[in-house]
């Protein structure tokens, strides 16, 4: 793929995921695309909800522009946890809905078209040099534009508390496309300004009965990204039922529609964590579970299946590399973890640390019972790095990208089988150079693969606009 692919493009993506207190798979989705769409000469920019908190007037805009772009890389070195302080804080709350008071008649004022403003980063911005693993992926952005309170108001619509769509007019001129990193109740007006793409991982707030997001307001968000845009899935399982669920019929006209995530890995944080003997005193050979720690990712299989296998015995540790919320479920993995002195409960770790995980493991176990698309079996696949997987279509699609992989999937139901493969699973000495660096090749050339397949799909789009 030409270096300068994408140059002369601007592209916005939503940066709801990246405000969030927790990064989990989508927030990966979008920093890969982020550095990609960079990588190939795109100028890329994030749509974000964050206001500047202090006035313009009391100086002029050019120390404005800088005093919001410091102000945004600290909020987003951080994040928040939205729906956490609403139920919680009765500060948060209150003012939260006044802002909202006013949002609603600037929206109901200007016939419901979302008003923004756009923040450029100079090239000499010095607060680039302070990023954290977390927020690396702003070296990529060259510029803000920001709506007030832009994701409550789309989810204020998906409650049905508005009886319009948003709209987000950005003119050609300035941005050539638009995307949604996830569903939205959001559309655009007119053909002079940008296409919104919405990208589609999952329904599983739909699929499961416990899931934060409300069923129905999560329906509504599926519904109106199909009604006023065009979608994009990661997976062709996520498809499959996306359109069952919306009672949409699929056509071989729209076979274009599956946009794979890139790896989650980073080239130059796998280099990083080379030259890394060892983190958080691991210094045994380990098996790696890498997720979210929710009810979904079925932790407590992992941990048995673990236990009950010989590689306790042969000196095995297991890794759980996941934030560890306080939640009942939580509470209840870390009761099964408290009295097995080869199971390590990492909780929340660094892209750095994530990095030197995958490079140094015998293998990453999954025990999913559901995924949108699966991100760390797709990390394990590009290092080469086995894998064993409880067997769902999502995971299915994975290994059928290459004719040649590790990846070993096994029903759920199946228990014994998972403990017999864990049984002859062989070490990986994380003291043998040769072995990461071979894993770091590998990497190199799935990663350029990749690129080219995710870039034309991005390419055909702006083309079309």
């Amino acid at each position: 793929m030409v270096k300068d692919f994408l140059r002369g493009k601007r592209i916005a993506i939503t940066a709801f995921d990246l405000e969030n207190q927790e990064h989990r798979g989508i927030a990966s989705f979008i920093k890969s695309t982020i550095k990609i769409l960079s990588k190939y000469g795109a100028e890329v920019y994030l749509i974000t909800s964050f206001d500047c908190n202090r006035k313009a007037k009391h100086t002029n805009y050019q120390d404005f522009e800088n005093i919001f772009v410091n102000e945004i890389y600290d909020f987003l070195s951080v994040g928040r946890g939205y729906r956490q302080l609403f139920n919680s804080n009765t500060k948060y709350k209150f003012k939260l809905l006044l802002e909202l008071s006013f949002n609603l008649f600037k929206l109901f004022k200007y016939n419901f078209l979302l008003k923004y403003k756009f923040y450029k980063v100079k090239k000499d911005f010095k607060y680039k040099n302070n990023l954290n693993d977390r927020t690396k992926y702003l070296i990529d952005i060259k510029g803000f534009i920001s709506i007030k309170n832009i994701f409550h108001l789309c989810r204020l619509r998906s409650m049905r508390f508005i009886f319009k769509d948003p709209i987000l007019n950005i003119n050609k001129e300035d941005i050539d496309l638009i995307i949604s990193s996830s569903p939205l109740s959001l559309k655009k007006k007119g053909s002079k300004n940008a296409d919104v793409i919405q990208i589609i991982h999952d329904a599983i707030p739909i699929q499961i009965s416990n899931h934060p997001e409300r069923s129905w307001i999560f329906f509504n968000r599926l519904r109106d990204a199909h009604k006023n845009s065009e979608c994009l899935y990661v997976s062709k399982e996520s498809r499959k039922i996306v359109k069952n669920i919306l009672k949409i019929k699929h056509s071989k006209s729209n076979r274009n529609e599956i946009i794979y995530p890139m790896p989650s890995l980073q080239i130059e944080l796998l280099e990083k964590a080379f030259k890394i003997p060892s983190i958080r005193s691991i210094e045994k050979s380990f098996i790696l579970f890498n997720s979210s720690i929710v009810e979904t990712k079925k932790v407590e299989n992992a941990i048995n299946y673990f236990s009950k296998s010989n590689l306790p015995r042969r000196d095995f540790l297991l890794c759980i590399a996941g934030k560890m919320h306080k939640s009942e479920y939580c509470n209840y993995i870390k009761d099964l973890c408290k009295n097995h002195k080869n199971i390590l409960l990492l909780d929340y770790v660094s892209e750095t640390e994530k990095a030197w995980l995958f490079l140094n493991s015998s293998l990453l176990i999954s025990t999913s019972s559901i995924e949108g698309f699966g991100i760390p079996i797709l990390d394990a696949l590009s290092l080469n790095l086995s894998s064993l997987g409880t067997s769902i279509p999502s995971y299915l699609e994975i290994k059928n990208l290459t004719k040649k992989n590790k990846i070993n999937l096994v029903k759920q139901n199946k228990p014994s089988k998972w403990v017999d493969k864990l049984n002859s699973l062989s070490k990986f000495d994380i003291k043998n150079k040769s072995d990461k660096r071979h894993r770091i090749n590998n990497f190199k050339i799935f990663q350029n693969n990749f690129e080219r397949n995710f870039l034309l799909k991005i390419g055909d789009h702006l083309s079309n606009n």
